[in-house]
C-alpha cells in the first residue's frame, strides 16, 4: 500500500515514476523469475539515466 501510495504521490506532482508490482511476491523476492525481472528493470533504469546520458557529458573534459 505504501508503494502505491508513493507513486500516486508522485505522478500526482508530474514526476516520472514507475511502479512494478509482481505477482506471488511479498516484501522480497523468491521467483527465480522475478529475481531475473528485477534485474531486468534495474538494467532498464541504469541505461535510462545513467549510461544513455551522453548530452550532459563535456567531451572536451579530461578527468583531471
Amino acid at each position: 500500500m505504501q508503494s502505491e501510495r508513493m507513486y500516486a504521490a508522485l505522478k500526482g506532482l508530474g514526476k516520472e515514476a514507475r511502479l512494478v508490482m509482481l505477482p506471488y511476491e511479498a516484501h522480497g523476492y523468491r521467483a527465480r523469475k522475478s529475481l531475473l525481472h528485477v534485474l531486468w528493470e534495474q538494467e532498464q533504469w541504469l541505461d535510462k539515466y545513467l549510461l544513455n546520458d551522453e548530452a550532459t557529458v563535456d567531451p572536451t573534459a579530461t578527468g583531471e
